[in-house]
Parts: C-alpha cells; structure tokens; sequence
C-alpha cells in the first residue's frame, strides 16, 4: 500500500471526533478572519507595526488597519483609527514615528499620515489626488519617499486613446516638517520600485520608458539623485527585476530577476550589480527554488533570501562569490501572497515576517545568531494571535502534500485536502483548483477557502504546475510559449495520481480558478470532458481581444512567446487563435459557470461574455454572473459571500447529485 493511500485510510476509518464548541469552516468563517500583512520591524528591534485588514460592520469592503506589537512580548495594539483605510507602515531611523498610507474612498485620493510609536494622535504630512503607494522612509530621516501618478486624471466621456498621452509613476519625496511633495524622476520614466541607498543620496530604481500598465514588462533598473534628475540606466534586462537591496557600502545593488506575470508577484535568481564596474552577475544560477527577497549583510559578501520552495518557503544565506546558499529555515510559510519577505533591522540581527501554518498569518520574529561575523541559524518566535477564535473552535480537514511524475519525466508539487466526513463506498468527489499567475504557487498555509469545500464534502487538489513559482527560473519559464500545454498536462496528471489510487471518484471531478486559472478551466473543457462541472473565474477565453483591451497586453506578447522573444497578434496571429479557448468552444459539453468583475481592466469582462455566449449557442449549461463595480478581484463582501455561495452550489449540484 503506498504511503498517502495509508495515510488517507487512517483518517477514513478514524473520523475526527469533534465536542461542542468545534465547528467546521463554513461561509461566515470566511468574512470572519483578520488578515495579517505587511509586518515591518523598527530599527532598534524593539516593535514590530503590521496591518491588520478584516470586515467591519455596515462597511461594503476590508478596512485596514496600522497595528503594532512589542518584540520582547506583550499585547499587540492598534495605532491608526477612523474611517479610511491604511496600509504600508514605514518606521523612521529613530523608530520613535511610523509613517503609512490612508486612502479614502474618493477615486484614488490618499494621504501620507505619521503616527507616534507608542500611540497617540496621527497628522497628514500630505495628500496626493492619484494615489500613493510604496511609503519609505529616507536612513537618515530626513525624508519620506513614495510613488504616485502625475498629472489629472484622464477624462472618460469620451474615452480618449493616444500615445504619450498616458501619466507617468512618478517617485516623489516629502520633508515630514515641509509637507510639499517633491517629484523626483522626470516625465518619460515609470518607475515600479525603489530603494533608498544607505547614505540616503540616491535611489536604485525599476524602471520603464513608457507610462502604460504593461510598459512593466520591459522595464530596467537604473539609479537617480535623491535631489531628483535623470535615470541613469545599468540593466539590459531580459526579464522584469524587484526586491532592489543595495551593500551596505553602496557599491553594488542586487536584485531579483524572473518572468513573472504580474507586477505584485516574482521569484527568479538573484544578480548583483556593481556600480565600481557596471558588471552584473546571476548569483543563483541552477538554483532549485525562487527567491523573492535578498538584503545584503556588513560583510558585503553574505545575503539573507526569502522565497518560494516547492510548496512552502525557504529563508536562506548566500554566499556572494560561492553561490553556496545556506538554508536558515525551511519549511517556513511566509506571507503578503505573492511576495514572500522578512523586514530587517539595520543591524541585520533582527528581522519579522508574517507567518501560517493551519490558521491564518500572524506576526513572528526572528534572530539571526552569528558566530565570528557569520550567521550560524535563525530562531523564530510568534508575536500576535489575531485569529484566536478560529484556531481555537474550528475543526480542519486533513491537507497533505503529494508528489507526482508528469509528462517529460517533471515531478509536480501538489496539495490535497480531503473532505473533512467521507460516508460511503466510493471514493469522495474532487475539485481540481488551479491558481493565478500562472507566476504564482500554492503554499500548505492557513487556506479556509479549501476548507470551506472539504466540510462540504469534497477533496481539494491544488498543484504547482510548470509556470509556478518554487523550484527556479527552468521551471517557471517552462509555461513561455506553451500557455494550456504542458501545464495543463501537469494538472491532469495530479487527477490521474488520486483516481487511480482510488483516493477520488474519476467520475465525479470538477475543476475552478481565477485570472490565469480561470483560463486553464476555460481551456480544460474545451480540450477533455472529463471534467463534470467548471468554474471559469476572471479568465481569459480570446487571446485577440485580450490583447486589445486589457491593460497587460505586455503579458501575452512575453508569455504566448519565448524569453527575448515576444510575438503579438500582427505577427504571429496563429499562435492566439491556438491558444484561446473560444476557439475550441464547439467541443465544450461540461457546465460551466463563468464569474467575472464588470470593471477588469487586466481581463476583460468581454472575455466573460464571449465564452458564455459561446457556451449557450452550444447548449451548454451555463451560466454567467459579472459584478458591477468589481475589478480582477471581488472587493465587496456582499459579492464575495455571493461568489462563495455560487461556488459551492454549482459543484454540489453537479458533483454530488451522483453520489
């Protein structure tokens, strides 16, 4: 009997014996839980500020909140208050104020606040009409640093397309006692991330020439004055770069660099850059999982890391001239979804991240131990508990990691989480959930969502197929060119590897996903009918028309290519009408529900519409729900509750009536 057979028998013939007040996790467990994000040390290691984003009574999306916590212990305690919602806490030197952002909800209105560190009342150093994001402050203090758009706001009545017409991502800096803003780059340049450098005179930039969304994907990094000028370039990128981190002496900036499919996601190798002889080095090359994070340490030569590792994460010590990485702690879910990170301390002793294992993230701080100037381990200890009810009265379903052969010989990582009460002869229904990205990667963490449909009865698979992140650039870069290929063989094949062990019902197998993982359900059913039910989630069904309205258009030129090697519609028309599933949609006979956000503006809700006309002129049941007001995500909780309920109810009536 193989190992996951056995074990999966064991929880069969010895169910959890639940006592009163243990509940499984049902809808309102959903919109119950206070999501931990964005924990940042002070300097000095003695505080850790975090936000905390949860539902609130009468308000129709999350509010966040700028909390903090003592790192020797102790209650943690809010900092920021009122009705707007706040983010991106930033400690000055001193770690006596912390700076964050406050957002109205008037368009994209925000404010750049400081809060005193033990509390207290908060001042607006500035406000901004298009937006802040990516609040730092300056080492030596003296300034705060942000992004934001420049110029008005276009007008849209009527729409008006034209090139150069576009506004720029502007890096500005404020003086806390001044409260002017001071733009920094000049018109012509976008810039996505910065870094400050250690004496605070200038920044190292991820940049791009044009003032589009998808103008991304082709960006480089340069460096520019801290008292504002041209962007002087020192990449020649072929893929994108972030997580700029500079030596402590300024002479070389690292950072990594992958192909990734959105901006708020990465993983790739690590390169450096040496501003005393422009060469640039990979420092990581044939490493087997994907950094997403890297700070130098004194020495100049260390580096700490921080990313995805097969289905969990990996904090790890690279040599710089070696290329010997040193793991430091394995195993390790770290949080903020697609960028896994730690927040150092100047010292480089100290460090905090958000942290999961079966409930959802909380604060957890580090130490890193050194042993004649080099690091010897890092030792973690929990700091918040924001979830209490939940880890307390909640009973889980089992979730356990799998490993299985796919086509070219490749192993897949994959979760499974089984239906928390199996009755019956046959084996339990299964759904099939494939993630976004595709530059993203499930992680054995806190996920309720897979809950929610093991207490309804299901087993839940969730593979890392080619494309994710966690096991190097090779891998991630295997989805280029080959978008429904291969990927979708991976997937397949962890269907196969459960019903063949008699683990599921090959009978009764629906498949879900959202983004990118709403089109590889859009392209399953049109390729198999093995699938009994589908959910199409904000995906895409025409690479065509795609490519002409989403504001990512930068994404399908690089990925429906090869690295180096972009096609586009004019060029290489074949390819998009190959790869889109609206071209195959005679063949579809699964039901299929197809949810989409009526404002996308990365997928078009027009994808929506075309593959569910398609499906209904086939006879298809199908059916299709757009949200007003909604982008590539839901926001609002009346359509997330709605979103939930139609998930479950589409699969219990097409999976379950059989049973």
């Amino acid at each position: 009997m193989n190992e996951l057979h056995s074990t999966v028998s064991q929880q069969e013939s010895a169910p959890f014996h639940t006592t009163h007040p243990h509940m499984p996790v049902v809808l309102d467990t959903l919109f119950s839980i206070r999501n931990v994000i964005s924990a940042v040390i002070a300097p000095d290691g003695k505080r850790a500020a975090f936000v905390v984003r949860e539902w609130v009574p009468d308000q129709p999306r999350q509010r966040g909140r700028v909390w903090c916590v003592n790192t020797a212990g102790g209650d943690p305690y809010p900092l920021s208050t009122g009705v707007l919602d706040d983010s991106a806490p930033s400690w000055s030197p001193d770690s006596q104020q912390l700076a964050f952002i406050s957002k109205s909800g008037h368009e994209d209105e925000a404010l750049l606040r400081i809060v005193p560190a033990q509390g207290g009342e908060s001042r607006t150093i500035c406000a901004m009409p298009n937006g802040i994001s990516e609040a730092n402050w300056s080492p030596d203090g003296s300034r705060i640093a942000f992004l934001s758009h420049d110029g008005p706001k276009p007008g849209d009545d009527p729409i008006i397309l034209r090139p150069g017409e576009e506004r720029y991502r502007r890096l500005w800096t404020v003086r806390p006692a001044y409260g002017t803003p001071e733009s920094i780059t000049p018109n012509g340049v976008s810039i996505w991330q910065y870094a400050w450098s250690p004496d605070s005179s200038q920044f190292a930039v991820y940049f791009a020439t044009g003032p589009e969304y998808s103008d991304w994907y082709w960006g480089q990094v340069g460096i520019v004055a801290a008292s504002g000028g041209a962007v002087r370039q020192l990449s020649q990128l072929d893929r994108q770069a972030c997580s700029l981190a500079w030596s402590l002496d300024g002479n070389t900036i690292a950072y990594v660099s992958g192909n990734w499919s959105d901006p708020d996601r990465n993983g790739g190798d690590i390169y450096a850059i040496s501003l005393t002889n422009g060469q640039t080095r990979n420092l990581t090359p044939e490493l087997d999982w994907s950094p997403t994070w890297c700070s130098w340490l004194p020495d100049g030569r260390h580096l700490i890391c921080a990313g995805f590792e097969g289905l969990s994460c990996q904090i790890g010590l690279l040599d710089s001239t070696t290329g010997k990485m040193t793991p430091l702690s394995s195993n390790f879910a770290l949080g903020d979804r697609h960028w896994p990170h730690l927040s150092m301390t100047a010292d480089r002793r100290y460090v905090v991240a958000t942290h999961s294992e079966k409930h959802p993230y909380d604060v957890w701080f580090g130490e890193l131990h050194y042993e004649d100037a080099s690091v010897r381990d890092l030792t973690w200890k929990r700091l918040t508990r924001m979830n209490p009810q939940q880890e307390e009265t909640l009973t889980l379903a089992k979730t356990e990691r799998i490993r299985y052969e796919s086509v070219d010989g490749w192993h897949i990582d994959a979760l499974v989480t089984w239906p928390l009460h199996h009755e019956g002869s046959t084996p339990p229904p299964l759904i099939l959930h494939v993630h976004g990205g595709p530059s993203g990667a499930w992680l054995d963490d806190g996920d309720y969502h897979s809950q929610y449909l093991a207490a309804a009865g299901f087993a839940v698979l969730r593979p890392n197929v080619r494309g994710s992140m966690g096991h190097g650039v090779a891998f991630a870069d295997a989805v280029l060119g080959d978008m429904g290929g291969k990927d979708f063989q991976d997937a397949l094949r962890g269907v196969d590897y459960l019903v063949e062990r008699n683990l599921v019902d090959g009978e009764r197998v629906g498949i879900m996903g959202w983004s990118y993982g709403g089109f590889l359900s859009a392209w399953a059913v049109t390729q198999t009918n093995r699938f009994k039910a589908a959910i199409m989630g904000a995906g895409i069904s025409d690479f065509h028309s795609y490519h002409a309205q989403s504001n990512e258009q930068g994404w399908d030129m690089r990925f429906l290519g090869q690295n180096g090697h972009p096609i586009d519609p004019l060029t290489h028309p074949e390819a998009y009408r190959e790869r889109s599933p609206i071209t195959y949609a005679r063949r579809v006979t699964t039901p299929t529900m197809v949810v989409h956000g009526e404002k996308d503006l990365c997928v078009p809700v027009s994808q929506a519409y075309g593959f569910y006309r398609a499906l209904q002129e086939n006879g298809v049941d199908a059916v299709l729900a757009v949200y007003p007001r909604e982008g590539h995500g839901l926001g609002e909780l009346k359509h997330q509750r709605d979103y939930q309920q139609r998930v479950l109810a589409w699969f219990k009536q097409h999976l379950l009536k059989q049973s």
